[in-house]
Order: C-alpha cells, then sequence, then structure tokens
C-alpha cells in the first residue's frame, strides 16, 4: 500500500508492506524500515494508522530495516476487524461462530484494482459478519466482529 506522508512541509512516498505481518516493512525514499505496531484497541481493528510521528524521515539517523518505529495504537485485544481502506468485498472466507488463528484470511476487499487479503488480527470465535461479497465498504467500517 503506497501512502504520502507530509512532515514539516516535505512530503515522502511510503510503501507499507503487509499490514498483518509483524514487523511491517516501510520503504521511504529507497530506504526500508521495520515498523513493529502494538495490539489495537478493543474498539479498533486491525488497520494500522501511519502518522508523520510513526515514520522516520531519510534524513534521520537509523539504521534502515534494524530500528523498530513505534507506532501507539494500545494494547487490547480488537473485538472488530475494520476496512483498512474502501473498496468492495469480493471473498467472504469465514462464516459466524467459526473459530480463526490470527493472520488467517478472513475476507478480501478490492480497492483500486487490488486484491487486499483481510486476515483475523487475533486467535478468537467470528461473532457476526457484517458483509457479505459485492457491498462496497468504507474505511474503517467494521466487516467481522469477534463473539468472545
Amino acid at each position: 500500500m503506497k501512502i504520502k506522508v507530509k512532515i514539516e512541509n516535505q512530503t515522502f512516498e511510503v510503501n507499507l508492506g503487509d499490514l498483518n505481518t509483524r514487523p511491517i516493512l516501510a520503504t521511504v525514499d529507497g530506504q526500508t524500515f521495520e515498523v513493529w505496531p502494538e495490539e489495537m484497541p478493543r474498539m479498533v481493528a486491525s488497520p494500522v494508522v501511519v502518522t508523520a510521528a510513526s515514520v522516520a524521515a531519510p534524513s534521520v539517523t537509523s539504521s534502515p530495516a534494524t530500528k523498530p518505529i513505534a507506532v501507539s495504537t494500545g494494547t487490547a485485544p480488537a473485538i472488530s476487524i475494520m476496512a483498512p481502506i474502501p473498496g468492495v468485498i469480493i471473498v467472504v472466507a469465514v462464516k459466524e461462530g467459526e473459530t480463526v488463528k490470527k493472520g488467517q484470511e478472513v475476507c478480501v476487499l478490492e480497492a483500486m484494482k487490488m486484491k487486499n487479503s483481510i486476515r483475523s488480527n487475533r486467535d478468537g470465535v467470528i461473532g457476526e459478519v457484517k458483509v457479505k461479497v459485492g457491498d462496497h465498504v468504507t474505511h474503517g467500517q467494521a466487516l467481522i466482529s469477534y463473539k468472545d
């Protein structure tokens, strides 16, 4: 996923790797950094919000791909999986009552002609599937909630 980050009147293009892996690899102006976000709060789900403070500018002295950049997002386990970007649901891979493992694909969201695998952010039991194939979703919309 490519995003633009503005830090002190300078804009950087940031290419983020898979948001469901740890560490997340973020490439800024050709330099790759490891990002180790904390677990999400209970009311927020898997997408990571990258702010200007969470990405080191290339002029900052750091060791690329070795220095973790913390993204503070809380510590409680999530109770829902939210859409990281707006798009269309093209696959729903789980059903209510199903037990899932952290990292398991729960649905696929298509955005800008790219298929984005949405994965479980923790072990748990699916409480409610809030979307179906063909649904248009917005950024931050709850897709799936956990029972526990």
